[in-house]
């Protein structure tokens, strides 16, 4: 059962931090995905680990160099369920399930992850980012799961 001591309004932009992250990432907007993470934020994703906002900027630019997100127009998106989120006014944990679709010229649908995010995000200055993120990747792109 979530802490008490989280209060709704708390809930409300952590929910948003999250969302921003997945339209930052569809749109291409590395500096508006920054804004969602602390500068000394870790992001463990399925290829590796991002440290800081170097090393996100670095993974961000990667995947929009390579094609895979924020392409004009976005054949990427995001689509994340509501998180389930637990903590205080100073730190929590969101717990994300992801699914991702890709289409190509001819409008044909692929599902490239199934997966979840676990986030830990921290309060600062009066503001929720993300702090430590962990991308799970359960179904791989020919549906076998993943380790």
């Amino acid at each position: 059962m979530p802490d008490a001591a989280l209060s709704a309004e708390d809930r409300l932009d952590v929910m948003g931090v999250l969302a921003s992250y997945a339209l930052c990432l569809d749109s291409g907007d590395v500096e508006g995905l920054l804004e969602n993470f602390h500068a000394d934020a870790v992001l463990d994703h399925i290829a590796g680990r991002a440290v800081g906002h170097a090393g996100i900027r670095q993974w961000a630019e990667g995947l929009m160099n390579g094609g895979r997100v924020g392409g004009t127009p976005a054949q990427l998106r995001h689509f994340v369920g509501l998180p389930y989120v637990e903590g205080d006014g100073e730190r929590c944990t969101a717990q994300t399930y992801s699914t991702i679709l890709t289409y190509n010229a001819e409008k044909a649908v692929t599902v490239p992850l199934v997966g979840s995010y676990h986030d830990t995000l921290t309060k600062r200055d009066g503001r929720w980012r993300i702090q430590a993120r962990t991308i799970k990747g359960d179904l791989g792109r020919a549906g076998r799961p993943r380790e």
